[in-house]
């Protein structure tokens, strides 16, 4: 160790540059490992966020496709249902002497049954129409009393936004109210459960509201730009939300959120333009 230093101390009185030369190679070594840590650091979030995206492109795919098919069916079972309740009408007419009250109360209940196939919401979209009856009847099935109203969600044929987008937004929206709703039942029974869904359009602007009742437990944390999940799945922690940006930034808008006592309120805008270069099909 000595013998170091001493050879130190003679390189130093002959090459008085090496005071600046050495502690500068040093530093600069310091400084390399540093950025090469950083630039390993960022490698890592970049692949993060690759495989994320990837994911979410998969899902709003996904969730287009059954937009579709969705679409399609309840078309096919409207009209179904409104040659039904025809044909219902007839035979309780034609049914209506004497000893047919037992085929009068069948035919009343199914006529009842069908009235369950009424679409509730009049949005003006067909597909938003659609989610949101089949959402609602999901989650009345464990909340007989939850109030579901969308009479302030219009999207008239102006809207430019495709339609599953606006499914993606209002699908993942719904999921995480009726969630909240379902969490704020199990601890308080005799709570107050509601959903309500709105629009508004600010010249080229389409702003979707969503608010729902919830226990008023909000846990954020730092660096994470929505509430933390306190599922035991984990692992999808985020997802809904994620998906909400990701389609609203497909339109140049943007997702926030607030808290209004025990009311959660989510906003999503975005600009309203059809987005042909996405490559999906460009009919409603």
């Amino acid at each position: 160790m000595i013998d170091i230093v001493l050879l130190l101390k003679m390189l130093y009185d002959r090459y008085p540059i090496l005071v600046i030369v050495i502690p500068a190679i040093l530093l600069l070594s310091l400084l390399s490992i540093l950025y090469g840590v950083k630039l390993f650091q960022d490698m890592i979030y970049w692949n993060r966020e690759k495989s994320g995206r990837i994911v979410l492109e998969n899902q709003i795919c996904s969730l287009q496709e059954h937009m579709e098919e969705m679409e399609r069916i309840y078309s096919g079972i409207r009209g179904m249902k409104h040659d039904m309740k025809n044909t219902i009408a007839v035979i309780q007419r034609l049914s209506a002497g004497e000893g047919s009250g037992e085929l009068q109360e069948y035919l009343s209940e199914l006529n009842r049954g069908l009235e369950k196939l009424e679409v509730r919401f009049g949005t003006g979209n067909t597909v938003v129409d659609t989610l949101l009856n089949m959402k609602y009847h999901e989650a009345v099935r464990d909340m007989p009393d939850l109030r579901m109203d969308a009479d302030k969600l219009l999207l008239l044929q102006g809207i430019q936004i495709h339609s599953y987008d606006i499914g993606v937004v209002l699908g993942n929206a719904v999921d995480n109210a009726v969630e909240a709703c379902r969490k704020l039942k199990a601890k308080e029974p005799g709570a107050d459960a509601f959903i309500r869904i709105s629009s508004l359009q600010k010249g080229n602007l389409l702003i979707l509201k969503v608010e729902n009742s919830f226990d008023g437990r909000l846990v954020l944390k730092a660096k994470e730009e929505f509430p933390v999940t306190d599922k035991s799945d984990r692992k999808s922690h985020g997802i809904g939300l994620a998906n909400i940006k990701s389609t609203a930034e497909k339109y140049q808008g943007a997702v926030d959120f607030k808290v209004n006592g025990r009311v959660f309120i989510l906003s999503v805008m975005m600009k309203n333009e059809r987005r042909e270069e996405d490559g999906f099909r460009s009919d409603r």
